[in-house]
């Protein structure tokens, strides 16, 4: 890590500057809208940031309690070491609005894939070399899938990801807030899982309502196009360069998670970047309240420098 460091310091020693401007790309359901990220001084190599789960827009925020600007602040620390980079708002998020509203309940995690590998391609026609797929949580499995779809991409990072199915990573989930208590929803949300997994619509009108929000109608279809990948397999079956990072204090996905993805992949890169949470930056809160009020609030609050440095060796060490 010493060595990546200094890397990084090598890198950005002298900090460029860059040009932000907006990016478009017209898609089935509407349009997708980004923000590109170039250095004045140009660049042969971008990264496209895929952000996670619910409604994250392209700088890493959500509605939900999250306004840390990870994503922002990870397009800027790329910058300054000469990679450009394109953050944007996944279909039915920001300003990536569905031009039919009631589209929202046939929304896939396949449409997520497709949209990736899209802007992918878009990337290299703009005259990109080297298009790098980095995404974080949910977003990893997207890139993992997005760079089988796109020749464009060039190598993928994976940022906090999981490394288990869909459904063993929600029972888990489930388990801590509901186990030894609430046993009788347990054993219903089992139920609900299996019959998703199967490929089969649950009516949640007559499932407790605790559940129902977890598993609304307009949800089920895109959970269960996700329920059929296993992030491990997918890691296997790229042939591209794959950098898997984790962070030591992640309270959503844990340490372990990037552990197994590597172990999937014996060509990947790995770099388990200690005290790091899951926005990407250090804490030595072990608990999520406390997380909450600060790592997930607060923008001002870098992001963890050996991740970084980590990211910006593994692209500048490209082919």
């Amino acid at each position: 890590m010493k060595t990546l460091l200094a890397l990084f310091a090598l890198l950005v020693g002298s900090v460029a500057t860059a040009e932000e401007r907006p990016l478009k790309l017209p898609r089935d359901f509407g349009t997708l809208h980004g923000t590109l990220l170039v250095p004045d001084s140009g660049a042969g190599t971008i990264a496209l940031i895929i952000a996670g789960s619910g409604p994250t827009d392209r700088n890493g925020n959500n509605p939900l309690g999250v306004g840390a600007d990870s994503y922002r602040l990870l397009a800027e620390a790329l910058a300054e070491a000469g990679i450009a980079s394109l953050r944007y708002d996944k279909r039915a998020i920001g300003s990536s609005r569905l031009d039919d509203p009631s589209q929202l309940a046939q929304l896939t995690f396949d449409m997520y894939v497709d949209d990736a590998a899209a802007l992918a391609d878009r990337l290299a026609a703009e005259g990109f070399g080297r298009v790098v797929l980095v995404g974080h949580s949910e977003g990893s499995l997207i890139a993992l899938r997005a760079a089988q779809q796109s020749e464009a991409v060039s190598a993928v990072v994976s940022l906090a990801g999981a490394a288990y199915p869909l459904d063993e990573v929600m029972r888990l989930q489930l388990a801590r807030q509901l186990a030894p208590a609430r046993m009788d929803l347990m054993v219903e949300a089992e139920a609900i899982l299996a019959a998703l997994r199967r490929g089969e619509r649950v009516d949640m009108l007559h499932r407790p309502r605790e559940l129902r929000p977890l598993f609304n109608d307009a949800v089920q279809p895109f959970l269960i196009s996700q329920l059929r990948y296993d992030p491990r397999r997918e890691i296997r079956a790229l042939a591209c360069p794959v950098l898997v990072a984790g962070g030591g204090n992640d309270l959503q996905v844990p340490a372990d998670n990037a552990e197994a993805l590597a172990a999937a992949q014996p060509r990947a890169r790995k770099a388990v970047i200690e005290g790091m949470t899951h926005t990407l930056k250090r804490s030595d809160d072990r608990t999520l309240q406390g997380q909450m009020r600060t790592v997930y609030a607060d923008p001002a609050l870098p992001l963890a420098e050996e991740l970084v440095a980590a990211v910006v060796g593994f692209i500048a060490a490209l082919p």
